[in-house]
């Protein structure tokens, strides 16, 4: 019989090494350290990045928000043709991203609720004509 090699393999990590694995994003770590210089290095300048074929904009866009949360640099992106523009948000960027928060809020409010068993408006006055029988056709 010969003898079978561990499926499982085991390797010493240092802590600190360990922890830097765990925190970091799931990504490429050559992208990762590009993202992270451009990000850090951004100025009044923004980049432009054309995504490869076969990457999403969105799977991008969320690697770029990752790595610049780390960085704790507030960025804004945006699409265009062929790719991403990002840099650093401005006190206008923010200030526009506010407003359209509110505004979905306003959007999302739920329906105004009734008593239970009753109905609002027209349907309700077809309602009460119908349990007299004078419901007009």
């Amino acid at each position: 019989m010969s003898q079978r090699s561990p499926i499982i393999e085991f390797e010493d990590v240092s802590l600190h090494k360990a922890q830097r694995m765990s925190r970091r994003p799931r990504m490429n770590s050559e992208l990762y350290d590009a993202l992270k210089e451009k990000i850090h290095a951004l100025g009044k300048t923004a980049i432009r990045l054309t995504i490869p074929e076969g990457t999403n904009p969105t799977t991008m866009k969320h690697r770029i928000l990752r790595v610049a949360a780390e960085l704790n640099i507030r960025v804004t992106i945006r699409k265009i043709p062929g790719g991403l523009l990002f840099g650093r948000s401005t006190d206008e960027d923010l200030q526009q991203a506010e407003e359209v928060v509110q505004q979905l809020q306003l959007a999302r409010k739920p329906p105004r609720t009734t008593r239970r068993g009753t109905l609002q408006g027209a349907d309700n006055a077809a309602y009460e004509g119908s349990a007299t029988g004078e419901l007009e056709s």
